[in-house]
């Protein structure tokens, strides 16, 4: 094997090494959901693509499982009778955004935080049933987000608003990671981080919703890239073996948008192959041929979008 092949490694701690500057939305003060302790709102459903994580300790298990206590409590809220705590779904039908209609789906928590003004955000994904299969799902497809607002009045958590399949993204019913942060000051947002991998290919990306918005919207289109590679690549038989990441933050805008702006900072190779001869051998052979990515790209917020301004995503050509 090569030495300057780097490929061996089987996918991205790449992906998301991640966003330190940005912290969850939360208030000072934040309601009690009913008697479990809080947690902070960790995010679920990690990208099937992502490394393992190093052990949890026990104070992050007994985080983890207030958490979900709590997301169990907003279902209960949204959903009454119909959430089933053992598989922790609810049934629901909504229009189908790829075509006229609805569909049946299941609703499933991601993750949650709390608005400066105490009302709960549940981020979700619905994920399609097909009734003439006994409720199974459709597996190899991803998961359309969903978000709920939702107002304690009076001792009791209700429903105050519903964003429906706002966005499709992930693979194998995930939807990916959530993470809230701030988009600009006084401004929680959403950071979707989710991914795909099939055959010798995986990819990941970052999508960005503003909580305030009505209706909330993607702000990143499809999303914007933050790592490709080809986990699967054997050197010697396939052209191109390739491996990029970014790490991301925000930044004060530079054109006085309404949003920060995106800064990425890339590392990676990729090797192209290219023909060459070994001595003694007959005929043309593959050669390494690397090709070097580190750099930076920043994405400014247009008014509708967030769109590239300067530097190059190399991510984003695979």
């Amino acid at each position: 094997m090569r030495s300057t092949v780097l490929f061996a490694s089987v996918l991205l701690p790449l992906l998301l090494a991640s966003c330190g500057e940005r912290k969850p939305a939360t208030s000072a003060a934040r309601p009690a959901l009913a008697a479990a302790p809080h947690a902070g709102a960790s995010a679920a459903d990690p990208v099937a693509l992502a490394a393992r994580p190093p052990a949890p300790t026990p104070e992050q298990l007994e985080a983890g499982a207030a958490a979900v206590r709590e997301r169990a409590v907003l279902m209960h809220a949204i959903f009454g009778d119909l959430f089933n705590s053992a598989s922790n779904d609810a049934p629901m039908k909504l229009a189908d955004p790829d075509q006229p209609g609805e569909r049946m789906y299941a609703i499933e928590p991601v993750a949650h935080t709390f608005l400066p003004n105490g009302d709960a955000v549940l981020v979700a994904k619905a994920l399609v049933e097909q009734p003439d299969r006994d409720g199974n799902r459709i597996h190899t497809e991803g998961g359309l987000l969903n978000i709920f607002i939702v107002r304690k009045t009076d001792g009791r958590w209700t429903l105050l608003k519903h964003h429906a399949n706002i966005a499709r993204m992930g693979s194998w019913e995930r939807i990916g990671k959530a993470e809230f942060v701030n988009l600009a000051a006084g401004k929680p947002g959403l950071a979707m981080r989710f991914g795909s991998g099939f055959q010798q290919m995986s990819e990941s990306a970052i999508g960005l919703f503003d909580l305030g918005a009505d209706p909330i919207h993607a702000l990143t289109g499809e999303g914007v890239a933050v790592a490709a590679s080809s986990p699967g690549c054997v050197p010697e038989e396939l052209e191109t073996c390739y491996e990029i990441a970014a790490n991301w933050r925000f930044a004060a805008s530079a054109s006085g948008a309404a949003y920060d702006d995106l800064v990425f900072t890339f590392t990676g190779q990729d090797d192209g192959k290219k023909d060459g001869r070994r001595k003694g051998e007959q005929g043309p052979v593959l050669a390494a041929d690397m090709t070097g990515h580190k750099g930076s790209a920043r994405y400014a917020y247009d008014g509708k979008r967030y769109v590239l301004v300067e530097g190059k995503n190399p991510a984003q050509e695979y």
